[in-house]
């Protein structure tokens, strides 16, 4: 059910389509059609936060780079887990 009529679909930047398919030809990347829109969503927030990073570095800011890997389509959450394993944090 959509309320609204809205469309539940992601929206993603299409100036990062070729990008993305390079991105995911190079980390031998093949998603089934229900994840490939979170797989995308996810990797689009990455790059952001990358592309702001180092534009601070630019400006001075920082004083390194961040770069997209294999692993720019994982959350946060997924990499820990899978790097780390199941970790149970106090905070």
């Amino acid at each position: 059910m959509n309320p609204g009529g809205a469309s539940s679909a992601p929206k993603f930047d299409a100036s990062l389509d070729a990008e993305w398919q390079q991105w995911k030809a190079t980390h031998g990347k093949v998603y089934g059609p229900d994840e490939e829109g979170w797989r995308r969503t996810v990797w689009e927030k990455n790059k952001k936060m990358v592309d702001l990073h180092n534009e601070e570095y630019k400006q001075g800011r920082s004083s390194y780079t961040l770069g997209m890997n294999a692993f720019s389509d994982m959350t946060h959450e997924e990499f820990r887990r899978k790097m780390c394993g199941k970790v149970d944090v106090q905070e």
